[in-house]
């Protein structure tokens, strides 16, 4: 996360300053704050290598944002977009620079480090959200600072000979089911698959139906099954498909998937239980006690 006026800063290259067109008045002219826009560039942890030739984002290591203002705390509070569930599309459109890069288009990684990277210059590094210990269930606020992120990258090709899985290119990967005789094609996720399991899921508990979180995501994954795109035979696959294929094919994911995660060594402070912890994005993520 770097900001355009710190000249030490990582990352991105250092943007032209803004030519002042000639045929402005005077008083536009003079205004310090005509084209003085401050803003702070976003390392992908994509790095771009996954959107589409023409994707303004298409090899772009970075994103620019605006730092967050009024008119974003306005969206953060608007009780219409928070019960329509995109008050977080909402704030990433506003924040971006490019106009043309939409929210929900982008990965699901790239949309987070967004998020960390507004809620950090926006409110301070320092993030304590209650969490709940494994052990004894006492809940309590633990102090993360969101500058510590830790950013995983795209695979090199040697991990993913390694993998044994392909990049066949438009975000889809090849890879072979070692339990079963069988080849799919799978995808990354994005904002608009993001949004789709949200409402999966509220649909389900309002009809106080189980969730199918597992499933819900393998449905929107898996591009192709045995060269097959039918919905109805992919479908199928995922209905019959054993457990340890499933969760083969969801570590896989996770393991082709560039990231961003809030994680750290986890000390309780009621039962002493230790172990490693990866802080959520809560409804306190952009309303910190101060």
């Amino acid at each position: 996360m770097t900001r355009r006026n710190n000249p030490d800063r990582l990352g991105a290259q250092q943007p032209d300053p803004p030519n002042i067109p000639e045929n402005l008045g005077e008083e536009q002219r003079s205004d310090p704050l005509a084209f003085i826009v401050p803003t702070e560039f976003v390392a992908l942890p994509s790095l771009g290598k996954y959107y589409p030739e023409g994707h303004a984002l298409h090899n772009e290591e970075a994103v620019e944002i605006k730092f967050m203002t009024a008119k974003e705390e306005d969206l953060l509070t608007s009780r219409s977009l928070i019960e329509k569930g995109i008050v977080l599309d909402r704030l990433i459109d506003s924040l971006l620079v490019d106009k043309s890069v939409r929210s929900r288009d982008l990965l699901i990684c790239d949309r987070n480090a967004i998020l960390v990277c507004a809620r950090a210059s926006g409110y301070g590094s320092d993030y304590s959200p209650q969490i709940s210990c494994r052990s004894c269930n006492e809940t309590d606020n633990y102090p993360y600072d969101l500058t510590d992120a830790l950013v995983k990258g795209p695979p090199t090709d040697e991990e993913l000979e390694e993998l044994q899985v392909q990049y066949v290119g438009n975000c889809n990967f090849k890879v072979n089911i070692p339990n079963s005789s069988v080849h799919l094609v799978f995808r990354l996720l994005n904002g608009h698959d993001e949004r789709v399991m949200l409402e999966l899921a509220e649909k389900r508990k309002k009809k106080k139906q189980n969730d199918q979180l597992v499933t819900d995501q393998l449905r929107l994954m898996i591009v192709s099954v045995l060269d097959h795109e039918d919905r109805s035979i992919v479908e199928r696959y995922i209905d019959s498909l054993p457990l340890r294929d499933s969760r083969f094919l969801r570590q896989l994911y996770e393991s082709v998937s560039p990231s961003i995660t809030l994680r750290k060594e986890f000390v309780c402070n009621h039962c002493d239980y230790e172990g490693e912890i990866t802080f959520p994005f809560t409804t306190d993520f952009f309303w910190p006690d101060v």
